[in-house]
């Protein structure tokens, strides 16, 4: 019997204002590409579990949908909303008391310019949509590109949304809004500014700006007032089912240094009064994130009532891209939860007792690539795996060993980010434990070995002390020149130059890198995403150049003595795989010149004895091993093996048996007939329903039973019968084209594990039970 199950799931965030929210159960439901994740930032069951949950998701494709659990505990879609004709930029959501029905509400806003409302029964609760002051009238802000703000209100008669009013301020375009009601449990400045059931409306520009305003029961002046020029600052009367309501400009709020995309309050609680009655309560406290790199919590100052930051959260420096996208307060307040612009989580702790404190301190968050994922592969040892991605970053996932409450806790993290490069990359493969070569959408291979500080710190997160051998000649860290794309290695006592350089007009500013003390810092728990972008590269210690055009392919033979790399091609000229030695860096003379077209994947067998490439000219070819180091590798063999491009290649654990892949839709198995004569034939054919993008063979082969077998007949040919072994349930499945698959070395007894990257972003590891 298979049992194939999820080992690990790394995924970044979609890089957009509202693409996460964190439910009042503690869940944080993100958008992740095409796939909606789900991430518990705390421990689970930290709060109380909800009944009748539903999540409310916009995408691309024009839809709205509905997610809700079955009685399995499985999330399913249980209705699509259908109607715009663009994307979906935002969704407020409610509980509508006034509608006859006592039906709930969604509105999804798009980039077509409409404003769509739709009812369904039981959903969660929303940003921009609230009631009315004392009463149960839905009342609905909406922010646009034209700087203004745009309030309707419920219209119980036609049953429609009807426009009152518009507030003008902001000086660009307006990109959160989030309502709050008013409880009445502030201090007494707080109570002289605000009257309980008063509704406080935040709104967020690209101006850097946040703007505050309160509507509230309309009470007529005893004199008349003074006429104000509508400049935004002067108060708005509104009348609703015959009552009044005044909408007034409260407060600027002044700190960000460029756009923010962000505003949340607090969540309102529960909270029992001095007479002993439970009443909710919504605590005056507001959250902003901008891409400034910071986030800000705004509240009004006990004394005065004016509104302040609290405190500002976040990076100095240019080492998170382009800021934050989204912040969010965990349901008790306690917590904060932001998204960064390349997909990143910041997790942070209040650790303060009293209220008001803000003692903030980061705590360890997912993380996860931003693009495709292109390329996967474990280092010779299996003990932590690596991967790169069109996010243009090669990262590095390894379990985090641990004892929490006496009982041996195991959890994967990405524990470095050995290169952040400034083009896409493409391809990896490992030359020996701790060095790796990579391959980007430029002419150069690059060569990358682990620094000392990186070393230790996965030998003390994994348990494992062997991983600290032959570490004493490696250099501490490695930082990322302000101006160029190679990771420069940084050795113990060396000094900072920032001094030195910022005299050339650079400015202190321009630097990220950092210093040799706080790069030989030993980690005693995953990093942070600071401190990946930072403190994590790994030296280049090497280029290679040959290629002429962008680089496709990478492999390195088993015995660390000879890289084979590939790139575009069009013309056979340039589709040659070209060797290079690794132990002096140059080029081998005589590269292998086999195909027509670009080369999709190089292949070494385990025995070194053989390398299998493949091509979009539909061939592949298999040159040969010779103790000849002017020419080592030497083509013996190619074939036509299929009608469309063919993606991928493996060689089976004992080299007797090669895969291809294409996009023809089938794969298929190669073998030798006779051992003496370098031919092989094709000795099954797989169907699929889609084209094959990845292929792997296993460390060893097993069967049902656990046991390991070699497939062989008595003359020594290979069987010729192949069956499905198991097919992995859809919900574990990427979602959309795999690009990599890579069985680890087997560690356990009746237990692999397999790794995958998807074009949706993600890495994952299986566990296959056997």
């Amino acid at each position: 019997m298979v049992k194939v199950t999820s080992e690990f799931i790394s995924i970044g965030c979609n890089r957009t204002a509202h693409a996460a929210c964190w439910g009042h159960d503690g869940l944080v439901a993100f958008g992740a590409d095409k796939l909606i994740a789900l991430y518990y930032p705390l421990a689970r069951n930290t709060f109380n579990k909800l009944e009748d949950v539903a999540l409310v998701s916009g995408s691309a494709d024009y839809t709205a949908k509905v997610w809700k659990k079955d009685n399995t505990g499985k999330w399913i879609n249980s209705a699509t909303m259908e109607g715009h004709t663009g994307a979906l930029e935002t969704i407020a959501c409610m509980r509508a008391h006034s509608i006859e029905t006592e039906t709930d509400i969604i509105i999804t806003g798009s980039s077509d310019g409409t404003i769509r409302v739709w009812e369904r029964r039981v959903v969660d609760d929303g940003s921009a949509l609230s009631y009315l002051p004392n009463s149960r009238v839905p009342i609905l802000a909406s922010g646009h590109t034209d700087k203004v703000i745009t309030i309707y209100v419920y219209q119980s008669t036609t049953n429609e949304f009807k426009k009152v009013h518009t507030l003008q301020g902001h000086d660009n375009w307006v990109r959160d809004l989030a309502f709050a009601t008013y409880t009445g449990q502030g201090n007494e400045s707080v109570n002289n500014s605000f009257k309980k059931g008063d509704l406080m409306l935040a709104s967020a520009s690209q101006d850097k700006y946040i703007r505050l305003w309160k509507i509230s029961p309309h009470v007529p002046a005893p004199t008349k007032q003074q006429q104000q020029e509508d400049n935004g600052l002067s108060t708005h009367i509104i009348t609703v089912d015959s009552c009044q309501y005044s909408l007034m400009f409260e407060a600027l709020l002044m700190g960000h240094d460029d756009w923010v995309f962000s505003v949340q309050w607090q969540k309102p609680y529960m909270a029992t009064d001095a007479s002993g009655e439970r009443q909710f309560v919504q605590p005056m406290r507001l959250i902003s994130a901008s891409i400034d790199k910071s986030m800000m919590i705004w509240s009004p100052e006990p004394n005065t009532g004016v509104w302040v930051n609290e405190v500002r959260m976040g990076d100095i420096g240019g080492s998170t891209y382009l800021g934050f996208c989204g912040a969010m307060f965990s349901p008790n307040g306690k917590h904060i939860v932001s998204h960064g612009a390349n997909g990143s989580f910041h997790l942070w702790k209040d650790n303060s007792e009293i209220e008001g404190e803000n003692n903030w301190s980061p705590k360890v968050a997912i993380s996860g690539h931003f693009k495709s994922v292109e390329s996967l592969a474990w280092d010779p040892k299996s003990r932590y795996l690596l991967s790169t991605s069109l996010d243009q970053t090669t990262r590095l996932f390894a379990p985090w060993n641990r004892t929490v409450d006496g009982q041996n806790v195991s959890t994967w993290h990405e524990m470095g980010r050995p290169q952040i490069h400034g083009y896409d990359l493409k391809c990896l493969a490992f030359i020996h434990d701790w060095q790796f070569v990579s391959g980007a959408d430029e002419k150069v291979l690059r060569v990358f070995d682990a620094p000392k500080s990186c070393v230790e710190s996965l030998a003390c997160l994994t348990g494992d002390e062997s991983l600290r051998e032959n570490i004493a000649s490696r250099p501490v860290g490695a930082n990322l020149p302000a101006l160029g794309l190679s990771n420069k290695a940084v050795f113990e006592g060396d000094a900072g130059e920032e001094e030195t350089d910022v005299s050339n007009g650079l400015g202190a500013h321009a630097y990220t890198s950092a210093t040799p003390e706080a790069l030989a810092e030993v980690m005693q728990h995953p990093p942070y995403e600071e401190h990946l972008l930072q403190y994590t590269l790994w030296p280049e210690v090497e280029k290679l150049y040959g290629h002429l055009y962008e680089l496709t392919s990478v492999d390195v033979s088993r015995d660390s003595k000879y890289i084979a790399s590939s790139c575009k091609a069009a013309t056979a000229e340039h589709a040659i795989v070209r060797l290079f030695n690794a132990s002096t860096w140059k080029e081998i003379k005589h590269s292998i010149d086999a195909h027509a077209l670009t080369v999709t994947r190089c292949k070494f067998s385990h025995n070194n004895q053989w390398l299998l490439t493949v091509s979009r000219d539909r061939l592949w070819a298999i040159s040969e091993r010779r103790e000849d180091e002017v020419e080592p590798y030497k083509l013996v063999a190619k074939n036509k093996a299929h009608a469309r491009i063919i993606w991928d290649c493996s060689w089976s654990h004992n080299d007797k048996l090669f895969v291809t892949g294409s996009r023809d839709k089938t794969f298929k198995v190669w073998a030798r007939p006779d051992q003496t004569i370098p031919n092989w034939v094709c000795v099954y054919t797989g169907k699929c329903d889609e084209a094959v993008t990845a292929v792997d063979f296993a460390p060893n082969a097993v069967d049902e039973n656990g046991r390991i077998l070699l497939y062989t007949t008595e003359n020594g040919q290979q069987v010729d019968k192949w069956t499905l072994w198991h097919e992995l349930d859809q919900r574990l499945c990427h979602f959309g084209v795999v690009r990599s698959l890579a069985w680890r070395a087997a560690t356990q007894d009746r237990l692999l594990q397999l790794a995958s990257a998807g074009e949706d972003h993600a890495v994952r590891i299986f566990n296959v039970e056997y």
